[in-house]
């Protein structure tokens, strides 16, 4: 009898050990599939994020910044600008006198851009015209009065973005008035340099009397396009950098060096686009391709010629180094004695874009709703005024612009998620 229940003691002891060592088991098998899902989802969705980040035909709706106070980003990282400012300084004391050898440095045109340059000043006139055109084919273009707000269309819309004076009194609703070609394209304006090597740097006692052009025409002039109009100085020989002090031989040899140059003159009626006899589908299908072709031509300058913009402020600056001006009024500028703080520019400082609300119908009888903001798109102004002339929607631009968006009635947009 004792025997028994000894022994039934004994099984019962070793299923209570087996019980405990299976669910064990259990538990592990469990936390190893989890952790691998997790793994697995995290992994997927970082995965898909990247792909959506390098996909060139996606682009989300731009933001303006949330803070204005804050500097705007370095295109550069500020490691790289170390490093640079580094081996520049060490090239320096190595050899405190050398000929500087690559152009434009050393006062030279590069070659292979001077046509570059050419293409990008006719695509920028030819640019202007068609936008003339096309507004004079009735296209209309509507600018707030209190604020750069631009719209595109017959009438403007609704959405309450104004921060112009009396905004608030106004709950944000802006003030139309017509528009022109100069308020759909943003080229903004900087001091014209005639010696870009020896002197790179407009004071702050000359700001009246050289005059300021717009930011293309001037990386044009430099990049080898010359007018009359704004004179450069071409040499055949390059500079000397002498413990970092550029000195050009060039003139105590030859005065009139800068004369001996071979030039391509560019006159200034012979490049514009003809807007006679064209239907407003063909002006609109030149213009976007004149934009594209000279924003194209821009960038590639603009990788050998160096651009300056404020950290603060929309003020620009095409030349090796940023003026002394002392008219920068944004943030901090009391500490820096109102001179501006360079860094490198960007594409969208050179050439403003100028985002717009996109109208898909443009026949339709009411404006833009301001609840209905989240489902609108947008399109820089001149895709958007050239695509209500005829054009086709590029491809950059379709997901920026919510074409396959439906937008909800207005008594739809709380049962929308």
């Amino acid at each position: 009898m004792q025997s028994n229940i000894e022994r039934h003691q004994g099984n019962s002891i070793e299923h209570i050990v087996c019980m405990m060592q299976r669910r064990k088991r259990i538990v592990q098998i469990s936390l190893f599939l989890i952790n691998n899902k997790s793994n697995f989802s995290s992994s997927s969705s970082i995965k898909s994020l990247t792909t959506l980040d390098d996909d060139p035909l996606y682009a989300d709706v731009p933001k303006p910044r949330k803070d204005k106070s804050e500097r705007k980003p370095y295109p550069t990282p500020m490691k790289e600008l170390i490093k640079r400012a580094k081996e520049e300084k060490e090239l320096r004391k190595s050899q405190p006198c050398r000929v500087l050898e690559d152009p434009p440095d050393n006062g030279l045109l590069v070659p292979e851009l001077v046509h570059v340059a050419h293409g990008v000043h006719r695509c920028r006139a030819s640019l202007l015209n068609g936008l003339s055109g096309i507004i004079n084919h009735h296209v209309s273009v509507h600018r707030c009065r209190f604020c750069s707000e631009v719209h595109i269309g017959k009438e403007g819309h609704g959405i309450r973005t104004c921060t112009g004076p009396g905004s608030g009194s106004r709950s944000a609703t802006h003030v139309w008035k017509r528009g022109r070609a100069s308020d759909v394209v943003l080229f903004p304006k900087c001091f014209h340099l005639y010696d870009r090597a020896l002197k790179p740097r407009i004071i702050h006692d000359e700001r009246f009397t050289v005059p300021k052009i717009s930011a293309v025409l001037e990386l044009c002039i430099q990049a080898g396009v010359d007018l009359e109009k704004f004179p450069s100085k071409r040499r055949t020989k390059p500079v000397y950098s002498i413990e970092g002090r550029i000195v050009d031989f060039e003139e105590v040899n030859n005065k009139n060096s800068e004369t001996t140059v071979p030039t391509t003159p560019l006159q200034e009626d012979d490049h514009y686009i003809s807007t006679e006899n064209k239907s407003l589908k063909e002006l609109s299908v030149e213009t976007l391709d004149s934009w594209f072709e000279m924003v194209t031509g821009v960038k590639k300058l603009m990788e050998r010629y160096k651009v300056w913009t404020c950290g603060y402020c929309p003020e620009i600056q095409v030349g090796p180094k940023g003026h002394k001006v002392k008219m920068c009024k944004a943030t901090k500028h009391q500490m820096r004695d109102g001179m501006h703080a360079w860094q490198e520019a960007t594409i969208d400082d050179v050439v403003g874009p100028n985002y717009v609300w996109h109208v898909r119908d443009q026949n339709a009888s009411s404006a833009l709703d301001n609840s209905l903001q989240r489902f609108y798109g947008k399109a820089p102004a001149v895709v958007e005024l050239c695509v209500q002339g005829g054009a086709q929607v590029p491809d950059g631009y379709k997901s920026m612009m919510r074409l396959d968006v439906v937008y909800p009635q207005r008594d739809e947009v709380d049962l929308v998620a």
